[in-house]
């Protein structure tokens, strides 16, 4: 049977969450079984914590990046769109706008952005920025119109994530004292993993629906 774009997207995000939680599961197995040599210790729960941030970051703009080009497949214009998500679609028109003078400036804004609506989106690539802070992340999802709890609610434990791995990135002496606290950091990270899928899995249905699109 062939599969439709909604089942393919969920098959995908799935299927990329699954290695990652694996991959996690390994260091996490590594850790509750290393033995007392402290050294040791501190260089593995250091690589364990820089693991853990790029898959909560490489997750996030996989999802979100399978999520934009979902829209862009089945989205025939941008007349449908929310404000916020037309804006994303057309964010580099705007960007570029910014040279432009007054008077071509007024134009753009008067003519092109309308008639950006009835043109079919393309694929704009989310910028994590090398650095996903809750605030950014809660911004990219409230463009897509996603719900922004999903960063908020875990605000303070992603921080750290993101800051200690800044840390440890540019080589300074951070420890992470215990498994039990890893675990902590890494139970946030992965909770934010499986609620974007659920949100964008919901997200893309909905969205199928208003459509009436057999997708």
């Amino acid at each position: 049977m062939h599969e439709s774009k909604l089942d393919e997207l969920i098959r995908a995000l799935e299927s990329d969450l699954d290695w990652r939680l694996a991959e996690l599961a390994v260091f996490r197995a590594i850790l509750s079984s290393s033995d007392g040599q402290e050294n040791r210790k501190r260089a593995l729960f250091r690589a364990a914590w820089a693991i853990l941030y790029a898959h909560y970051e490489g997750f996030s703009k996989y999802c979100l990046d399978m999520y934009v080009e979902f829209i862009c497949k089945i989205e025939k214009d941008h007349s449908n769109m929310p404000d916020s998500m037309f804006v994303h679609f057309i964010d580099n028109k705007i960007k570029n706008s910014k040279s432009l003078s007054s008077i071509d400036l007024y134009r753009f804004f008067k003519n092109e952005i309308p008639a950006a609506k009835s043109k079919p989106p393309t694929p704009n690539p989310i910028d994590t920025q090398s650095n996903l802070w809750p605030n950014l992340l809660a911004s990219i999802l409230e463009r897509l119109d996603l719900p922004q709890s999903i960063a908020t609610q875990h605000e303070k434990k992603i921080s750290t994530l993101v800051s200690r791995r800044n840390d440890i990135a540019h080589g300074k002496m951070v420890f992470i004292s215990d498994v039990a606290t890893y675990i902590e950091y890494e139970q946030a990270a992965t909770n934010v993993m499986y609620e974007l899928v659920f949100a964008i899995s919901e997200g893309a249905e909905t969205l199928s629906g208003r459509l009436n699109y057999n997708i």
